[in-house]
């Protein structure tokens, strides 16, 4: 079955964090912090829809002026979340330019910080040179975004600073039976979208269906919906390797079928990575062994082990599936 998310990291491990998602079937991207973005098409960029940073480290956040150059003259908005800073660090950005010739431009950016209990909204408008505008504040559960089919979630870690990791997790997965379409002489077409979208929406089974130049009920469509559990991606970086942050990264990438999770030092470097506010490779292979995740995906290296970046990896497998390290 295809999935609904396609994931994949920008930038090597030892490169800035970035992680690309693709909505399959529709024409749309999210991107999961925004450091260096030169291996990104214009066309790529221009599919991202929502971006969600983690903090403001400027390997996490600098790509933020490539995107926005790409973006100024799409008609849909840039949604853009992250701690509690967002706003401000988003503002500063745009101030760094002078926007007295971009009136006629339709971009529109919508920043969401969040801190604590609540989310902070603001607007910034090219038709008013991005002056801020303030749309106030609301009370913060965990989801920051939530569309027909899937949710994106938050929780804030310590690095020092507040830094966020989320998870994009789909409600149900949505495959079409070809071969039962063709059994019953139905077409492929637009129609199939609208029912995904029905079954989703648990929509009345008498609701009707134009298939072609036939009629069809939800009920006798769904014959041909193969439903199973949802997608579930995580992203989890720069976190500092306490017990309290371990014990909420693993409550909430739990089930996870892919984690892409920071391993920046070795386990014998621990003392380092306290003082840097950083996860070692056999914290993440326990996170992962202990949540239950289907693919660890391994990012953002200290260039100490440039030369050996082998063992960094080793060690995560060794903590995630030591079965695999004794067959292999």
């Amino acid at each position: 079955m295809k999935p609904t998310f396609h994931a994949r990291l920008v930038n090597s491990p030892f490169e800035d964090p970035c992680l690309y998602v693709r909505l399959l079937r529709e024409r749309r991207a999210f991107m999961f912090d925004i450091g260096n973005v030169s291996r990104l098409s214009p066309r790529s960029l221009l599919r991202v829809t929502d971006l969600f940073v983690s903090h403001t480290h400027i390997d996490h956040f600098i790509g933020f002026d490539s995107l926005l150059r790409v973006c100024l003259r799409r008609e849909s908005p840039l949604r853009v979340f992250g701690p509690s800073n967002m706003i401000d660090a988003v503002e500063g950005k745009l101030r760094g330019y002078s926007w007295n010739l971009i009136h006629e431009y339709p971009l529109r950016l919508e920043v969401f910080a969040i801190d604590g209990r609540v989310v902070h909204r603001a607007g910034f408008n090219a038709e008013s040179s991005f002056k801020k505008i303030d749309m106030g504040v609301a009370s913060f559960s965990g989801i920051v975004l939530e569309e027909t089919g899937f949710r994106v979630r938050a929780e804030t870690l310590n690095h020092d600073i507040p830094c966020l990791a989320y998870t994009l997790e789909e409600d149900i997965h949505i495959n079409i039976d070809k071969s039962a379409l063709a059994e019953r002489g139905l077409p492929v077409g637009p129609w199939l979208s609208e029912l995904k979208r029905a079954i989703r929406e648990a929509l009345p089974d008498d609701t009707l269906f134009k298939a072609g130049e036939r009629e069809i009920t939800l009920s006798k469509a769904k014959e041909i919906a193969l439903i199973t559990k949802g997608q579930k991606l995580s992203y989890v970086t720069d976190a500092s390797p306490d017990e309290e942050n371990i014990k909420k990264i693993i409550d909430m990438v739990r089930g996870s079928d892919s984690l892409f999770i920071e391993a920046y030092f070795l386990g014998a470097d621990y003392e380092r990575a306290v003082q840097r506010n950083h996860l070692t490779a056999r914290l993440a292979g326990r996170i992962a062994r202990e949540a239950g995740v289907k693919n660890l995906n391994l990012m953002h290296f200290s260039p100490k082990y440039k030369d050996n970046p082998e063992s960094l990896v080793q060690e995560a497998m060794s903590e995630w599936r030591p079965d695999l390290i004794t067959s292999g």
